[in-house]
Protein backbone atom coordinates (compact mmCIF):
# COMPACT_ATOMS: atom_id res chain seq x y z
CA UNK A 1 0.00 0.00 0.00
CA UNK A 2 0.86 3.49 -0.56
CA UNK A 3 0.17 6.85 1.19
CA UNK A 4 0.45 10.48 -0.39
CA UNK A 5 2.72 12.91 1.44
CA UNK A 6 -0.06 16.03 0.64
CA UNK A 7 -2.53 16.62 3.27
CA UNK A 8 -4.12 18.56 5.71
CA UNK A 9 -5.63 18.00 9.53
CA UNK A 10 -7.40 19.65 12.01
CA UNK A 11 -8.37 19.07 15.50
CA UNK A 12 -9.30 20.96 18.47
CA UNK A 13 -10.23 20.23 22.76
CA UNK A 14 -10.73 22.27 25.03
CA UNK A 15 -10.42 21.56 28.33
CA UNK A 16 -8.49 23.12 31.44
CA UNK A 17 -10.21 26.84 30.20
CA UNK A 18 -8.19 26.54 27.52
CA UNK A 19 -8.85 25.80 23.75
CA UNK A 20 -5.88 24.01 21.92
CA UNK A 21 -6.40 24.07 18.13
CA UNK A 22 -3.83 22.48 15.63
CA UNK A 23 -3.42 22.74 11.87
CA UNK A 24 -1.32 20.57 10.23
CA UNK A 25 -0.53 21.01 6.46
CA UNK A 26 1.79 18.12 4.47
CA UNK A 27 4.18 18.45 1.53
CA UNK A 28 6.39 16.45 -0.69
CA UNK A 29 9.85 16.52 0.96
CA UNK A 30 12.82 13.89 0.26
CA UNK A 31 12.98 13.91 3.74
CA UNK A 32 11.14 14.68 7.20
CA UNK A 33 11.32 18.88 7.25
CA UNK A 34 8.78 19.74 10.29
CA UNK A 35 8.21 23.49 11.23
CA UNK A 36 6.09 24.71 14.30
CA UNK A 37 4.17 27.61 14.84
CA UNK A 38 3.24 27.68 18.41
CA UNK A 39 1.29 30.02 20.71
CA UNK A 40 4.23 32.68 22.74
CA UNK A 41 4.78 30.78 25.99
CA UNK A 42 4.33 27.88 24.92
CA UNK A 43 7.47 27.01 23.34
CA UNK A 44 8.19 24.31 25.40
CA UNK A 45 6.08 22.21 23.32
CA UNK A 46 7.42 22.39 20.30
CA UNK A 47 10.11 19.18 21.24
CA UNK A 48 7.07 16.99 21.91
CA UNK A 49 5.50 18.01 18.39
CA UNK A 50 8.66 16.77 16.38
CA UNK A 51 9.09 13.77 18.58
CA UNK A 52 5.31 12.76 17.84
CA UNK A 53 5.58 13.46 14.13
CA UNK A 54 8.56 11.63 13.80
CA UNK A 55 7.55 8.93 15.34
CA UNK A 56 4.38 8.40 13.01
CA UNK A 57 6.00 9.41 9.06
CA UNK A 58 9.01 8.63 7.61
CA UNK A 59 9.30 11.98 5.00
CA UNK A 60 7.83 14.95 4.03
CA UNK A 61 7.34 18.83 4.86
CA UNK A 62 5.23 19.36 8.13
CA UNK A 63 3.80 22.85 8.72
CA UNK A 64 2.00 23.08 12.13
CA UNK A 65 0.15 25.31 13.46
CA UNK A 66 -0.52 25.71 17.06
CA UNK A 67 -2.98 28.13 18.78
CA UNK A 68 -4.31 27.72 22.88
CA UNK A 69 -6.16 30.36 24.11
CA UNK A 70 -7.89 30.46 27.37
CA UNK A 71 -11.99 30.29 26.98
CA UNK A 72 -12.53 30.98 30.80
CA UNK A 73 -13.44 34.84 31.47
CA UNK A 74 -10.63 34.82 34.74
CA UNK A 75 -8.40 33.58 32.23
CA UNK A 76 -9.25 35.71 28.98
CA UNK A 77 -9.80 38.95 30.75
CA UNK A 78 -6.94 40.98 32.98
CA UNK A 79 -8.12 40.85 36.84
CA UNK A 80 -7.49 43.47 39.29
CA UNK A 81 -4.43 42.96 41.85
CA UNK A 82 -6.60 43.62 44.97
CA UNK A 83 -3.78 44.02 47.21
CA UNK A 84 -2.31 46.59 44.80
CA UNK A 85 -5.43 48.14 44.79
CA UNK A 86 -6.12 48.34 48.83
CA UNK A 87 -2.68 50.03 48.74
CA UNK A 88 -3.28 52.09 46.45
CA UNK A 89 -6.87 52.82 47.98
CA UNK A 90 -4.64 53.37 51.57
CA UNK A 91 -2.71 55.92 49.75
CA UNK A 92 -5.27 58.20 48.33
CA UNK A 93 -7.02 58.27 51.77
CA UNK A 94 -3.70 59.59 53.12
CA UNK A 95 -3.09 62.27 50.27
CA UNK A 96 -6.82 63.41 51.10
CA UNK A 97 -6.21 63.37 54.80
CA UNK A 98 -3.18 65.73 54.47
CA UNK A 99 -5.10 67.47 51.20
CA UNK A 100 -7.81 68.74 53.59
CA UNK A 101 -8.96 70.70 50.43
CA UNK A 102 -9.13 67.92 47.89
CA UNK A 103 -12.20 66.17 47.11
CA UNK A 104 -12.26 62.78 48.65
CA UNK A 105 -11.07 59.70 46.52
CA UNK A 106 -13.24 57.71 44.30
CA UNK A 107 -13.22 54.82 42.63
CA UNK A 108 -12.70 56.07 39.36
CA UNK A 109 -9.28 57.82 40.65
CA UNK A 110 -8.72 54.35 41.98
CA UNK A 111 -8.99 52.82 38.28
CA UNK A 112 -7.51 55.21 36.53
CA UNK A 113 -4.29 53.68 38.34
CA UNK A 114 -1.36 52.03 35.84
CA UNK A 115 -0.71 48.63 36.59
CA UNK A 116 -3.68 48.15 38.86
CA UNK A 117 -4.95 45.26 36.21
CA UNK A 118 -2.95 42.23 35.25
CA UNK A 119 -3.18 39.14 32.60
CA UNK A 120 -3.29 36.11 34.38
CA UNK A 121 -0.55 34.07 31.66
CA UNK A 122 0.09 31.05 34.28
CA UNK A 123 -1.29 27.59 33.50
CA UNK A 124 -1.47 25.90 36.78
CA UNK A 125 -1.00 22.61 35.27
CA UNK A 126 1.30 22.42 32.51
CA UNK A 127 1.40 18.98 32.24
CA UNK A 128 -2.52 18.27 31.78
CA UNK A 129 -2.34 21.14 29.32
CA UNK A 130 0.53 18.99 27.52
CA UNK A 131 -2.23 16.17 27.73
CA UNK A 132 -4.74 18.23 25.90
CA UNK A 133 -2.21 19.15 22.98
CA UNK A 134 -0.72 15.75 22.54
CA UNK A 135 -4.36 15.25 22.22
CA UNK A 136 -5.37 17.22 19.88
CA UNK A 137 -2.21 16.68 17.58
CA UNK A 138 -3.15 12.91 17.44
CA UNK A 139 -6.67 13.92 16.21
CA UNK A 140 -5.04 16.16 13.55
CA UNK A 141 -2.49 13.68 12.63
CA UNK A 142 -4.84 10.96 12.24
CA UNK A 143 -6.73 13.23 9.85
CA UNK A 144 -3.64 13.22 7.50
CA UNK A 145 -2.88 9.63 7.73
CA UNK A 146 -6.31 9.28 6.48
CA UNK A 147 -6.57 11.29 3.82
CA UNK A 148 -3.15 10.04 2.68
CA UNK A 149 -4.22 7.23 2.49
CA UNK A 150 -7.27 8.03 0.28
CA UNK A 151 -4.74 9.88 -1.65
CA UNK A 152 -2.82 6.72 -1.55
CA UNK A 153 -5.36 4.71 -3.36
CA UNK A 154 -5.32 6.88 -6.56
CA UNK A 155 -1.66 7.05 -6.64
CA UNK A 156 -1.55 3.37 -6.13
CA UNK A 157 -4.18 2.54 -9.09
CA UNK A 158 -2.64 5.13 -11.53
CA UNK A 159 0.74 3.63 -10.67
CA UNK A 160 -0.39 -0.28 -11.57
CA UNK A 161 -1.81 0.97 -14.57
CA UNK A 162 1.66 2.47 -16.20
CA UNK A 163 2.86 -0.45 -14.34
CA UNK A 164 0.81 -2.36 -17.25
CA UNK A 165 1.32 -0.93 -20.19
CA UNK A 166 5.60 -0.83 -19.38
CA UNK A 167 4.56 -4.71 -19.11
CA UNK A 168 2.81 -4.89 -22.41
CA UNK A 169 5.35 -2.65 -24.22
CA UNK A 170 7.91 -5.26 -22.79
CA UNK A 171 5.89 -8.35 -24.32
CA UNK A 172 6.26 -6.64 -27.54
CA UNK A 173 9.34 -6.06 -27.20
CA UNK A 174 10.36 -9.41 -26.14
CA UNK A 175 8.32 -11.28 -28.81
CA UNK A 176 10.20 -9.24 -31.48
CA UNK A 177 13.39 -10.32 -30.61
CA UNK A 178 13.80 -13.71 -32.74
CA UNK A 179 11.78 -12.07 -35.76
CA UNK A 180 14.28 -9.40 -35.51
CA UNK A 181 17.22 -11.79 -36.13
CA UNK A 182 15.17 -13.84 -38.70
CA UNK A 183 14.33 -10.08 -40.65
CA UNK A 184 18.04 -9.28 -40.45
CA UNK A 185 19.20 -12.41 -42.12
CA UNK A 186 16.73 -12.36 -44.77
CA UNK A 187 18.00 -8.51 -45.59
CA UNK A 188 21.39 -9.48 -45.90
CA UNK A 189 21.24 -13.01 -47.46
CA UNK A 190 18.79 -10.34 -50.16
CA UNK A 191 21.72 -7.73 -50.13
CA UNK A 192 24.34 -10.49 -51.12
CA UNK A 193 22.17 -11.35 -54.09
CA UNK A 194 21.90 -7.95 -55.04
CA UNK A 195 25.29 -6.85 -55.25
CA UNK A 196 26.65 -10.95 -56.88
CA UNK A 197 23.82 -11.79 -58.76
CA UNK A 198 23.40 -15.27 -59.28
CA UNK A 199 26.67 -16.33 -57.16
CA UNK A 200 25.86 -18.41 -54.39
CA UNK A 201 25.80 -17.54 -51.28
CA UNK A 202 28.25 -18.32 -48.85
CA UNK A 203 25.85 -19.72 -45.77
CA UNK A 204 28.65 -19.91 -42.99
CA UNK A 205 29.78 -16.39 -43.75
CA UNK A 206 26.04 -15.53 -43.28
CA UNK A 207 25.53 -17.31 -40.16
CA UNK A 208 28.73 -15.68 -38.86
CA UNK A 209 27.49 -12.19 -39.91
CA UNK A 210 23.86 -13.25 -38.06
CA UNK A 211 25.19 -14.41 -35.10
CA UNK A 212 27.41 -11.31 -34.40
CA UNK A 213 24.21 -9.32 -34.70
CA UNK A 214 22.12 -11.28 -32.70
CA UNK A 215 25.16 -10.86 -29.90
CA UNK A 216 25.41 -7.45 -30.13
CA UNK A 217 21.70 -6.88 -30.09
CA UNK A 218 20.80 -9.50 -27.47
CA UNK A 219 18.30 -8.13 -24.77
CA UNK A 220 17.70 -11.23 -22.94
CA UNK A 221 19.32 -9.88 -19.56
CA UNK A 222 17.41 -6.22 -19.77
CA UNK A 223 14.60 -7.78 -20.37
CA UNK A 224 14.85 -9.89 -17.61
CA UNK A 225 16.29 -7.13 -15.02
CA UNK A 226 13.13 -4.89 -16.66
CA UNK A 227 10.85 -7.64 -15.54
CA UNK A 228 12.30 -7.97 -11.98
CA UNK A 229 12.10 -3.93 -11.42
CA UNK A 230 8.51 -4.25 -12.30
CA UNK A 231 7.90 -6.94 -9.95
CA UNK A 232 9.49 -5.63 -7.26
CA UNK A 233 7.54 -2.16 -7.71
CA UNK A 234 4.52 -3.33 -7.65
CA UNK A 235 5.06 -5.48 -4.71
CA UNK A 236 5.87 -2.65 -2.69
CA UNK A 237 2.85 -1.09 -4.44
CA UNK A 238 0.42 -3.84 -2.94
CA UNK A 239 2.52 -4.88 -0.06
CA UNK A 240 1.21 -5.13 3.39
CA UNK A 241 3.68 -2.50 4.80
CA UNK A 242 3.37 0.96 3.35
CA UNK A 243 5.48 1.43 0.23
CA UNK A 244 8.85 3.31 0.92
CA UNK A 245 8.73 6.42 -1.53
CA UNK A 246 12.66 6.55 -1.70
CA UNK A 247 13.27 3.14 -2.75
CA UNK A 248 10.74 3.43 -5.50
CA UNK A 249 11.87 6.38 -6.88
CA UNK A 250 15.12 4.35 -7.05
CA UNK A 251 13.60 1.61 -9.23
CA UNK A 252 11.93 4.40 -11.68
CA UNK A 253 15.41 5.10 -11.89
CA UNK A 254 16.67 1.65 -12.59
CA UNK A 255 13.44 0.60 -15.05
CA UNK A 256 14.46 4.16 -17.10
CA UNK A 257 18.14 2.90 -17.53
CA UNK A 258 17.20 -0.47 -18.77
CA UNK A 259 15.00 0.70 -20.88
CA UNK A 260 17.50 2.85 -22.44
CA UNK A 261 19.63 0.10 -22.86
CA UNK A 262 17.07 -1.94 -25.09
CA UNK A 263 16.65 1.07 -27.37
CA UNK A 264 20.61 1.64 -27.88
CA UNK A 265 20.66 -2.04 -29.00
CA UNK A 266 17.73 -2.65 -30.81
CA UNK A 267 17.63 -1.04 -34.36
CA UNK A 268 13.80 -2.74 -35.10
CA UNK A 269 11.34 0.27 -35.69
CA UNK A 270 8.30 -1.58 -33.91
CA UNK A 271 10.78 -2.02 -30.68
CA UNK A 272 12.45 1.68 -30.67
CA UNK A 273 8.45 2.37 -30.64
CA UNK A 274 7.53 0.65 -27.56
CA UNK A 275 10.71 1.81 -25.85
CA UNK A 276 9.12 5.78 -26.67
CA UNK A 277 6.07 4.76 -25.25
CA UNK A 278 7.69 2.97 -21.85
CA UNK A 279 10.30 5.49 -21.22
CA UNK A 280 6.85 7.37 -21.29
CA UNK A 281 5.16 5.95 -19.09
CA UNK A 282 8.62 5.49 -16.80
CA UNK A 283 8.61 9.54 -16.09
CA UNK A 284 4.90 9.65 -15.47
CA UNK A 285 5.75 6.88 -12.92
CA UNK A 286 8.16 8.66 -11.39
CA UNK A 287 6.53 11.93 -11.59
CA UNK A 288 3.87 10.06 -9.34
CA UNK A 289 6.24 8.53 -6.88
CA UNK A 290 7.73 11.72 -6.06
CA UNK A 291 3.88 12.30 -4.25
CA UNK A 292 4.91 8.70 -2.06
CA UNK A 293 5.94 8.24 1.22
Amino acid sequence: MIQSMTAFGRAQREELGYAVTIEVRTLNGRNLDISVRLTKNFSEFEEIIRKKIAETFRRGRFEIFVQIEPVLIELKTPQINLEIARSYWRQLQDLHEHLPTSDPPTLRDLLSIPYLFETNKDVTDREALKSVLTGALSDALLNIVEMRAKEGESLLKDCLDRLSAVRRELSLVEGRKQQVIFEYQNRIRDRIKELLGDAEVDENRLLQEVAYFAERSDINEEIVRLQSHLNQFEELLTGGEPADGRRLDFLTQELHREVNTIGAKTGDLDAIQSVVRMKGEIGKLREQVQNIE
